[in-house]
């Protein structure tokens, strides 16, 4: 008798662990990038480039570059104190190069740089054994690899509500990025420097 109440009772408590898991992972957003990751890799394909980059705005010297990869795509957002050499960079459709300075330019600040890995867009929680995407924001990096597991004392990953949110606005920032080039892209290519200022 008492075993089968060891039994139910250790039975329920698995139910709710499995239970209370679940609705820590069902508050990790779908992502938003996704289908536009997966788009601007087709777009880049059909146009056979590895890199793009073009300047955000004409009031700011912010501006954004790719490359894509088969196995995955690199975004950077970043300003440039000195914006002639992006803009040169551009003009002669050196877009590597101008990745290049953005990434680790010492010119470059406020970065916005992301890793995504298979070029998927951002995915929350990455598949059992998967490499997480990463986000760096001004030189802090955030692993995507999913929110802490509260059955896990030493989880040192953030909360599930913590996560969600730093998940959900790197995600929106990544796929505006990428709805810029995308749109970009579409127009035919970058504009010349004349008309982007």
């Amino acid at each position: 008798m008492k075993d089968s109440v060891r039994v139910r009772m250790t039975m329920a408590l698995l139910a709710a662990a499995v239970a209370g898991a679940s609705v820590a992972f069902a508050q990790v957003p779908a992502s938003s990038s996704a289908p536009k990751a997966k788009e601007l890799a087709a777009l880049m394909k059909a146009k056979k480039l590895e890199a793009f980059a073009l300047r955000l705005s004409a009031e700011e010297n912010r501006f954004v570059a790719v490359m894509v990869s088969p196995v995955q795509t690199l975004a950077v957002s970043a300003l440039y104190s000195r914006p002639t050499d992006i803009e040169y960079w551009i003009y002669q459709k050196d877009y590597a190069h101008a990745y290049g300075d953005l990434v680790s330019g010492m010119l470059a600040s406020e970065r916005f740089f992301v890793e995504d890995i298979l070029g998927d867009g951002l995915i929350a929680v990455p598949a059992k054994a998967g490499v997480p995407d990463t986000v760096s924001i001004g030189g802090a990096k955030q692993v995507l690899e999913g929110p802490a597991d509260p059955k896990k004392r030493n989880d040192k990953r953030p909360a599930a509500d913590v996560y969600s949110k730093t998940f959900t606005d790197a995600d929106a920032k990544y796929a505006a990025l990428l709805d810029r080039v995308i749109a970009e892209l579409k127009k035919g290519g970058v504009a010349s420097i004349a008309s982007v200022r």
